[in-house]
């Protein structure tokens, strides 16, 4: 189906939603359940961690965070922070026009929401995003549910089952600097305003911390070589932490870092590591405080598992060639694991 928007017209989110906030709830309050704990992340459906706490909104409908306005669609029942609005349809809403309008919302709006200027309630209530329209001038539902439905593939299925996973026991995992594995280096550091697109070829990777951190596909650039195909990407500010395997060869903006592999590793090792990567710069590092820049090529740390001896004892590489104290990486225990997750067969 033709996506033309020149006939679109433009709605106020308020005619179609009302807009509440989410409710804050401290640590202390829950712990670990099946509830999504909805927040104005911009990864992962804004979902931070599942709690045992009862539900408190209704699932489908649209969540936009605070910071950002980055909207998703929610089908299940979900609690959500204070820096979360909700958006209750008053219309008989699909999970289809659902994602639709999240996607405009975050089309229209994201660049123009920061922790400076947030999106709040009365913010929100004031959006207003272009729809195609039916013969009434009003939102064509229905053209949105057969266009959405064209753009759906058969769903993806695994062999894998929840009792395939390995377990990931952690008690024996050891210490590497990230320097050690990695050639690390800062990346390209073009700004967007330098690209063009009359004939784009090469992904352009910035500090999101979504679509696997790709702004936008650009021209080559005379005399810039892009970083290669299986590259890992590093956001040092924005979504500081995001880290993505890159699949296809690309540039970045600023206050982006690469890492390049020092020895061949598989794509599955590779996902294991920047998830480390994303959780270890969760806990350690901020913006405007300890910032990430100055860290990744000096003293950056990671827990890998290791190789252990028939004692269960780490073996030691008396070269240290990942370790000062001479542990080597598990590479095939982190291949195995991330095999042995749902989807992992697919990866």
């Amino acid at each position: 189906m033709n996506l033309n928007t020149s006939r679109w017209k433009t709605f106020a989110i308020s005619d179609y939603f009302d807009v509440v906030a989410g409710n804050y709830h401290y640590s202390d309050e829950y712990t670990c359940g099946e509830t999504p704990y909805v927040t104005a992340s911009n990864i992962n459906n804004g979902i931070a961690e599942y709690i045992d706490l009862e539900p408190e909104f209704k699932g489908n409908c649209i969540t936009t965070g605070k910071v950002g306005c980055t909207a998703f669609y929610q089908p299940n029942d979900f609690c959500a922070t204070s820096d979360v609005n909700i958006l209750i349809p008053k219309f008989n809403l699909s999970s289809n026009i659902g994602l639709f309008i999240a996607r405009i919302i975050n089309y229209n709006e994201n660049y123009r929401w920061t922790y400076g200027r947030q999106c709040r309630i009365g913010n929100t209530k004031n959006i207003k995003i272009k729809l195609p329209v039916n013969s009434d001038g009003d939102p064509d539902f229905e053209w949105i549910e057969a266009y959405m439905n064209t753009l759906h593939n058969k769903p993806i299925t695994t062999k894998n089952r929840k009792g395939d996973k390995l377990p990931l026991d952690t008690r024996q995992w050891q210490s590497f600097l990230l320097h050690k594995l990695f050639n690390a280096s800062m990346g390209s550091g073009i700004d967007a305003i330098a690209t063009t697109q009359n004939c784009p070829s090469i992904n352009y990777v910035g500090r999101r911390g979504d679509n696997n951190g790709v702004m936008n596909v650009v021209d080559r650039i005379e005399d810039v070589e892009p970083f290669p195909a299986g590259s890992i990407t590093l956001a040092l500010g924005g979504s500081l932490g995001a880290c993505f395997v890159q699949a296809k060869q690309f540039y970045t903006s600023q206050n982006v870092a690469v890492l390049s592999e020092k020895e061949p590793l598989t794509t599955k090792v590779k996902l294991f590591i920047t998830s480390i990567i994303s959780n270890e710069c969760k806990l350690k590092y901020q913006a405007f405080g300890r910032e990430l820049n100055s860290h990744f090529r000096k003293d950056f740390t990671l827990k890998l598992p290791v190789l252990l001896n028939p004692d269960g004892t780490p073996k030691i590489d008396t070269t240290c060639k990942y370790s000062e104290r001479g542990f080597i990486p598990d590479w095939d225990y982190m291949e195995k694991y991330m095999a042995s997750l749902l989807y992992g067969d697919r990866l």
